[in-house]
């Protein structure tokens, strides 16, 4: 069967179901989770359905449970499911399954429909994004969905999925999206979050700018240097002032061994949609740190009205950005806590230390091992890792690294991506785990 056969499948389900059926919509609770539960809630909405969004952190379980006993006819799952088939396939009720991390296993009952873009021979780590599966399922529903599809690029984008360009099946949405005017394609330039040159770079967390992030001294020590009035904006400067800021900047990015296609977007295209204010990269960032500090609501909501609602998910965005700065900061001054094999470092919350995870191993000047977050919960450890694209050649799935050791420890959870995954732990010492993941490296990479 074909990815195409197979959401034409699921959507014959889908609409066999009566317009009066309340559809259960299941998504994960970033940027790219986020964008396939809106996707899925505004195309069901177009058909006549009313739909129940719930967009879940880590660990899944407990909270499937409990919706597993809810009384729905239907559950959709999107951007997760394939590492919790064995929980889904106890619902009684039909399941539909769209999700591009790395199947655990396959379902066994006909009432679960299981599309995984993996399984076609599309690789989940950098050619569709959750977003773009939800995206896909919706145009099969209708084409009218096309409108849709900037949301598609936005979550690809929450995934890094645009890093080094895109390609596979993100590049046909992206190619769609354009042809039909719901994305515009800009030239290169930084990315932009501060009213001003002095703002954007000490509040930068992404990119992180190893010993001027957060240094205001520093920071104006670097404009001065370049000849760039630290009160003028980015739009404001002249080509010369830009090209020599760029020099500067790119230069200490590249003395921290930041990897190509990290380093290519620093100064690269930006997408841009009528609908909104700012392009999509800035979108996704906004939507996932909505999810990441427990708004989930909220980035939904934006989702569904940009217009209503986006000013007051930028500011929930802007105190996420002094959190994840002020221990980046941390980070750099304390260091980071090395084994053999990877680099780890303790957050309070699970949410924070993944994003916080992903700045380190892109920004850090530590790229010859993966980084893991670790959050110490009662009687289970939060892991969230991420890798570069370069370890990754080399033979890393961080994916099977987290499901190889819940597997062996039972009660826990873990998979994902071979670049980035996560797992929840029971019944293991922190020093003991850590021992466990720096051997399941070594037997991928040596």
């Amino acid at each position: 069967m074909s990815l195409e056969k197979a959401l034409r499948k699921a959507r014959d389900t889908l609409l066999s179901f009566p317009r009066s059926t309340m559809i259960r919509v299941i998504s994960h609770y970033d940027a790219d989770g986020i964008t396939s539960a809106a996707i899925l809630c505004k195309s069901l909405y177009r058909k006549g359905y009313d739909f129940h969004a719930t967009l879940l952190k880590h660990p899944f379980r407990k909270e499937l449970e409990r919706i597993l006993e809810e009384e729905n006819e239907i559950i959709i799952f999107s951007d997760m499911g394939s590492g919790q088939v064995d929980l889904i396939e106890k619902f009684d009720g039909k399941a539909i399954i769209i999700d591009h991390h790395q199947p655990r296993s396959r379902p066994k009952k006909e009432s679960t429909i299981f599309v995984n873009s993996n399984e076609y021979g599309i690789d989940g780590n950098y050619e569709i994004s959750g977003a773009g599966l939800s995206y896909l399922f919706a145009r099969v529903m209708d084409k009218e969905n096309v409108d849709l599809s900037y949301l598609a690029i936005s979550g690809a984008i929450g995934d890094k999925q645009h890093l080094g360009g895109f390609s596979g099946l993100n590049r046909e949405i992206l190619k769609e999206a354009v042809r039909n005017r719901i994305v515009k394609i800009e030239g290169a330039r930084m990315k932009i979050t501060g009213s001003t040159m002095l703002e954007e770079l000490t509040e930068s967390i992404d990119p992180y700018y190893f010993g001027l992030s957060g240094n205001e001294e520093m920071a104006r020590k670097l404009l001065k240097n370049a000849s760039v009035d630290p009160e003028k904006a980015y739009v404001e400067l002249s080509e010369d002032e830009k090209k020599k800021l760029h020099s500067m900047l790119v230069l200490r990015l590249m003395k921290c061994k930041v990897q190509p296609e990290v380093l290519e977007n620093f100064i690269g295209k930006r997408y841009v949609t009528s609908s909104l204010q700012d392009d999509l990269e800035r979108f996704a960032d906004v939507l996932d740190a909505c999810g990441k500090m427990g708004e989930t609501g909220i980035a939904l909501a934006t989702c569904m009205d940009t217009e209503k609602f986006y000013g007051r998910a930028k500011s929930i965005e802007y105190n996420y950005r002094k959190i994840i700065l002020k221990k980046l900061v941390e980070l750099e001054k304390d260091g980071l806590r090395e084994k053999d094999r990877l680099i780890y470092f303790k957050s309070e919350k699970a949410s924070i230390g993944s994003c916080i995870s992903s700045i380190v191993m892109n920004y850090f000047p530590y790229k010859e091992k993966p980084v893991f977050s670790i959050t110490e919960k009662e009687d289970e450890i939060q892991v969230s890792c991420r890798a570069t694209r370069e370890l990754v050649e080399r033979g890393l799935d961080l994916g099977k690294v987290m499901s190889n050791i819940a597997n062996k420890l039972g009660r826990s959870d873990g998979g994902g991506h071979k670049i980035a995954a996560g797992g929840s732990f029971r019944g293991v010492e922190l020093e003991r785990l850590i021992d466990m993941i720096d051997e399941e490296i070594r037997r991928q990479i040596g």
